[in-house]
């Protein structure tokens, strides 16, 4: 037997690897990792508590092992609770992304008629397509793409003497409605049922 006096001999209980890996990944759990360090924490907490219980005074670190374990659960239960904070923000955010672009789209389809009543008073009393008011400096020439979530197109009677111009999401997420103007200056909401708040296809927008 060996005597605990001897020099030489470490008879002190060593601190168990398991129990300072679910400190650690306790630590991780409720920081960066979440879950994926969650069920480690949990796992190394549980093993580690096992066997310094069944070392016999050999093995200490169960406060640690305790530790991570705490965490790991922790961290699997703050899950649901995100999930529940996102299932409501989301689609607020969502939401909000789609009124900025619809007004965003209305204001533009303003741009567009201003644009032609200015190119008209120069070319004969004849409205421009897309191209003539970019040519002309009257809009933007990023007008072509999507601008906020909306594409834009112009259409000019064979005559000259009418235009349409229309706004429509490039998807639903960028926006709901769709929207048009008329040489006559007013945006109405798309023709589309779609596009349109219920009953108010092809209605003035208010």
């Amino acid at each position: 037997m060996n005597d605990p006096e001897t020099p030489g001999v470490n008879t002190q209980p060593q601190t168990d690897g398991k129990a300072i890996g679910s400190l650690v990944c306790g630590i991780a759990s409720v920081t960066i990792l979440s879950i994926l360090a969650g069920i480690p924490a949990i796992i190394l907490g549980h093993v580690s508590r096992s066997d310094i219980r069944k070392s016999g005074g050999r093995l200490k670190g169960e406060g640690l092992a305790l530790a991570g374990l705490i965490m790991g659960y922790v961290s699997l239960a703050i899950i649901p609770l995100v999930l529940i904070i996102a299932s409501i923000a989301i689609p607020s955010l969502i939401r909000s992304r789609q009124v900025a672009h619809e007004a965003a789209a209305v204001a533009t389809l303003w741009r567009i008629s201003t644009a032609e009543e200015t190119y008209k008073s120069t070319a004969n009393g004849r409205f421009g397509q897309m191209t003539d008011l970019v040519d002309k400096d009257l809009l933007d020439s990023d007008i072509r793409r999507s601008i906020s979530g909306y594409y834009f197109t112009v259409k000019v009677s064979t005559a000259g003497n009418e235009f349409t111009a229309t706004a429509e999401p490039a998807s639903s997420g960028d926006g709901r409605y769709g929207y048009f103007i008329t040489s006559n200056g007013e945006v109405r909401y798309s023709t589309e049922p779609d596009l349109a708040p219920a009953g108010a296809a092809g209605k003035p927008v208010r």
